[in-house]
């Protein structure tokens, strides 16, 4: 892979911000899908324990299983931070001009041509969806690796996009059948 480019550069001011955007409402999130899904398995527990089946558990089971992705998807937005940590967010006061010359020899031409064909790339490798499972976006991942020259230049691109935007939507979703789980699981504890 080549060095870093233009676009890597971009990549590497962009993200960052995004990161730091996110950090709030993503542990909002997390803390809010952590205890519904608690809540559920602690209810679901005392059910467990109090019944003279196997079927007591079930709720049990179940609040282990939604309670998978919200773990997922704390370890990889963990993991983004730290990668993204030490990637500095740059204000840039001013515009800069490039004029391009007449001349092969000229670096800014060179420069530019270099970028053009790592945009090239990036965008034939975007076109090729290879992946069973959300191929837009893994292609959308490929391609934004080539454009920043690889995951040394992009830490944060070295993840598998899929399984943290899985993990969100079931973070999501573990919110509402949580606190749903553990009114039916008060009730049953209350019959």
């Amino acid at each position: 892979m080549a060095g870093p480019t233009a676009t890597g550069d971009m990549l590497n001011r962009v993200i960052p911000t995004l990161v730091r955007v996110a950090r709030r409402p993503g542990a909002a999130l997390l803390t809010t899908a952590a205890g519904a899904v608690g809540l559920f398995g602690l209810l679901a527990a005392f059910l467990g324990t109090g019944g003279s089946t196997w079927v007591a558990w079930v709720p049990l089971a179940l609040a282990v299983l939604l309670a998978l992705p919200v773990l997922v998807l704390a370890v990889r937005r963990e993991r983004l931070q730290r990668q993204t940590r030490d990637l500095d967010v740059r204000v840039v006061g001013g515009s800069e001009v490039i004029v391009v010359g007449a001349g092969t020899d000229d670096p800014g031409r060179r420069a530019m041509e270099e970028e053009l064909a790592v945009l090239d790339d990036a965008a034939a490798e975007g076109t090729l969806r290879t992946a069973r499972f959300l191929p837009r976006l893994e292609a959308a991942q490929r391609a934004a690796r080539v454009a920043a020259g690889g995951t040394v230049n992009a830490p944060y691109l070295a993840d598998d996009l899929r399984v943290t935007v899985v993990a969100l939507l079931g973070t999501l979703g573990a919110i509402p059948l949580g606190l749903l789980g553990a009114f039916v699981t008060a009730l049953l504890l209350a019959a």
